[in-house]
């Protein structure tokens, strides 16, 4: 298997589990793009940027949230993509919308990621 996949899938994990500080270690220097549409939106550099604007927040605002892949694969030299679907209940309703994630991986670490998603179904679920 693909190295950088698997650094992909530990990500995910950490994130499942809640382990901040693998999270920390995978994301301590990287160029994070949230996408415009999304109640986050913005570009945030480092781990505590991401923590502080995204993971936070969408832990407030959708409760039993996941971001389950159903496909992870190489995409180029240093490139993962992964596809599948956010889950949860937000204040509005249930929350299911799909994404892709594209990931830069450098040395073990996630240098760069970019965010595409339905930000209309994001949105709805959380009121936004």
């Amino acid at each position: 298997m693909n190295d950088r996949v698997e650094v992909v899938k530990g990500l995910y994990a950490a994130f499942a589990d809640g382990n901040g500080e693998r999270l920390s270690q995978l994301l301590s220097d990287t160029h994070w793009v949230e996408a415009a549409g999304m109640p986050y939106g913005g570009v945030y550099r480092g781990f505590g940027e991401v923590a502080e604007n995204v993971f936070g927040p969408i832990g407030r605002d959708v409760s039993g949230f996941t971001a389950i892949p159903e496909e992870i694969m190489p995409a180029g030299e240093d490139r993962v993509l992964s596809v599948g679907t956010y889950r949860g209940t937000g204040s509005a309703g249930p929350l299911e919308a799909p994404f892709a994630h594209l990931w830069t991986v450098r040395d073990g670490r996630i240098t760069h990621f970019v965010q595409f998603a339905d930000t209309h179904l994001f949105r709805q679920a959380v009121g936004a």
